[in-house]
């Protein structure tokens, strides 16, 4: 009895010695230091309280994102059991994407849950998905986002027009929420291009998220500018509207209306199922830098799952290298004068409709995509240059994710048809995450996927049979330091493959150090790689957050 009392002493003490706030956040700090400060004991993981602290507190994050965090801002500090409400797996899989700044899909930081009126949950869904107390969806189904991208998604329910006990009528100013980036980029090849291109490239990028809501939260409207310049290739300029939409949400149901970028997937290697945006392949050449897009997007959410509808009025042309560029073929490509199969060229009105849907542990999306090709054909033209082709298409997609513990099995799949050619491709494999490990308060994961293409060699892209492996670490520190490592085998041809390196970390909540590093080796004619085979390189970027 006297062992009992002196734990529950020992617990009130604990509950009492959590603070209620922490400081106002200082240029050095960053989200996990804070975390630490937050943290009520061992028994709650780090990426619990980051997790706790990041949904709490929606307005001391620009655009919704932990590698933005407000100087001054005074973050709430959630009770211990809201704490543990979110099992670590999934906050730790959250954690993993958040930090590496991976294309989560569309937040709209309008319906964010008031998480100190939330209650603890039963379940691993109930604590993430209030909607037993607010009996609305989510505005999108877990099953349409990449990994870590689902716990984002649930933190954020759609809030019914007019209610909200925390929002007073106000100026619009005060409604309104402004994010500014800059990157400077040094790209280095070890080797001259094989039409005689630099080693040395530089570029610089700069952006702007401005983003209001209505006093009662049911209308937003988001701006996000974006501008590239390259100092050696005039194709990698670009400027481009990111974001430009009004998005209404009702009950059970939300509409936008604008420019937009909406990802697709769970795998890690390649994206297949992703198919709204046209990819910006100059910025990186995994093909993860989507373009804006306009479109009419109508959400539906219930029971049955989310069903989506997407009408895309005009088509974006991909990013192409030009003379000066690297990772380009052998002949220059004509990006300025496309062709296309429809009569309506980039006018064409393209559509894709989305069903998802969770089932336990299960995410589960179907997608239908029909019009433009966003994967052009090069052809060759009388002059001896490449003229992209974009062909009318029908895609159907599948894509799927299952946690259990510290696995994550993925898969990808679609089926498309043009007037050329069928066929079907998938990638599946698992992320396997050691927690821990050597002692330390690393995490280590293990990734492995598997890429069919049943184009086989007449694939005019990597991955007809290819595996792909590669390791996570993330070091748990307060700069957020994450390293991914990862090579691509080609099974048939043993002299065939790429690697890449990612890392990450921050200097400070405004500056953010990344290194990207990719090689590719091939000596086969016919293979895509091949044309690639001198242009492996080494950038590093900094990124200022003001």
């Amino acid at each position: 009895m006297h062992q009992l009392i002196s734990a529950l002493v020992f617990c009130t003490a604990l509950a009492q010695a959590q603070p209620q706030q922490l400081p106002p956040v200082q240029p050095a700090d960053t989200l996990w230091k804070l975390a630490t400060a937050a943290r009520p004991d061992e028994q709650v993981a780090m990426v619990q309280v980051v997790y706790a602290l990041w949904q709490a507190n929606p307005q001391a994050f620009r655009a919704n994102n932990i590698n933005a965090l407000q100087r001054g801002a005074v973050l709430k500090v959630p009770q211990r059991a809201q704490m543990l409400a979110t099992p670590v797996s999934q906050a730790r899989q959250w954690y993993y994407q958040a930090i590496a700044d991976k294309p989560l899909g569309v937040v709209t930081p309008a319906q964010y849950i008031n998480v100190a009126a939330a209650p603890v949950a039963e379940n691993r869904h109930d604590a993430i998905n209030t909607a037993s107390t607010t009996d609305t969806e989510l505005p999108t189904s877990a099953a349409q986002l990449s990994g870590a991208a689902i716990l984002q998604r649930r933190a954020i329910a759609t809030a019914q027009p007019g209610h909200n006990p925390e929002v007073t009528p106000n100026s619009w100013q005060q409604n309104l929420s402004s994010d500014y980036s800059l990157t400077l980029q040094q790209r280095y090849y070890p080797q001259q291009g094989e039409q005689g291109q630099a080693k040395a490239h530089s570029s610089v990028a700069v952006s702007a998220e401005w983003v209001w809501q209505s006093d009662n939260r049911a209308h937003q409207v988001a701006i996000e500018p974006f501008l590239r310049l390259d100092q050696r290739d005039s194709k990698r300029n670009l400027a481009d509207l990111r974001q430009a939409y009004w998005q209404y949400a009702g009950t059970g149901y939300d509409i936008k209306a604008g420019v937009d970028i909406v990802f697709w997937g769970v795998t890690e290697s390649q994206h297949l199922v992703d198919v709204i945006n046209q990819t910006d392949l100059v910025a990186s050449v995994d093909g993860e830098t989507k373009l804006g897009q306009p479109m009419l997007n109508w959400n539906l959410y219930g029971d049955a799952g989310t069903f989506s509808l997407y009408l895309l009025p005009y088509f974006r042309e991909r990013t192409l290298p030009g003379p000066d560029g690297r990772l380009r073929p052998p002949l220059l490509i004509d990006s300025d004068n496309p062709l296309y199969e429809s009569a309506q060229a980039e006018q064409n009105l393209d559509f894709a409709l989305r069903w998802s849907r969770q089932f336990g542990a299960l995410d589960l999306g179907l997608s239908y995509f029909e019009g433009n090709n966003r994967d052009p054909q090069l052809q060759l033209t009388s002059a001896g240059n490449l003229q992209p082709v974009y062909l009318q298409m029908q895609q159907l997609g599948l894509d799927s994710q299952w946690l259990s513990g510290s696995w994550a099995w993925k898969l990808e799949s679609i089926y498309r048809k043009t007037r050329q050619q069928d066929f079907i491709a998938s990638t599946a494999g698992f992320e396997y995450t050691q927690v821990g490990v050597f002692g330390s308060s690393w995490d280590l994961g293990w990734i492995a996927e598997y890429q069919y293409d049943s184009r086989d060699r007449q694939a005019p892209v990597p991955g007809q049979n290819d595996v792909f492996i590669g390791g996570r670490i993330v070091a748990n520190d307060e700069a957020g330091s994450e390293i991914l490592l990862g090579i691509m085998q080609d099974l048939r041809n043993s002299n065939s493959r790429s690697g890449k390196l990612e890392a990450s970390m921050r200097l400070s909540n405004s500056l953010r150090l990344r290194l990207d590093a990719w090689f590719f080796q091939s000596q086969l004619t016919s293979d895509p790689l091949y044309f690639m085979r001198r242009d492996d390189y080494l950038q590093l970027s900094l990124d200022f957050y003001f």
